[in-house]
């Protein structure tokens, strides 16, 4: 048999293998919080069925709009969407100042502009991939914020469209 050395010393518990006593209150909040999550888990179908509502919504208004991952496994709440010949920058500025909240961008690298190294490593050509945006959904977001999210992209791509008929 082996010899096992305690990691820590102090106290006399699993024969001096082992010091200090369980956090039986971390424990106890530990379980309570793994009960919610599974509960709310049940929820994220709901959460899948309002991005692909969301998504189907802008491929209809603009079949150049790229859903990347759609029809693929991936996260219920997240769409990363690319809106061809808009700079994620100008998306940025435009859903801010109607009130919405998307990023741009890898999670990871926030504050930073720049194409999202995971859809570079996907393929996606670099300006294709400089034009997406990540809209995220909770369990509590609406059909009226998807509504409201979806108009102000065709507000976007209308006027990004008429400008560039302009010129």
């Amino acid at each position: 048999p082996a010899l096992l050395r305690p990691q820590i010393r102090g106290g006399g518990q699993e024969r001096g293998l082992r010091a200090g006593t369980e956090n039986a209150a971390g424990i106890a909040g530990f379980g309570v919080a793994a009960g919610i999550v599974a509960h709310r888990l049940a929820e994220m179908a709901a959460v899948a069925r309002r991005r692909d509502r969301m998504e189907a919504l802008i491929r209809s208004l603009d079949p150049d709009a790229v859903v990347f991952g759609a029809g693929a496994a991936r996260l219920p709440n997240t769409s990363s969407i690319a809106m061809p010949g808009v700079a994620a920058e100008i998306q940025l500025v435009h859903f801010d100042l109607a009130g919405i909240a998307v990023s741009a961008g890898a999670a990871c690298s926030s504050g930073r502009i720049e194409a999202p190294s995971v859809l570079l490593a996907m393929g996606v050509p670099d300006g294709l991939a400089r034009t997406a945006i990540r809209v995220s959904l909770g369990l509590d977001t609406t059909d009226a914020e998807i509504d409201r999210f979806v108009a102000a992209w065709a507000a976007l791509r209308d006027r990004t469209r008429a400008r560039r008929c302009r010129a």
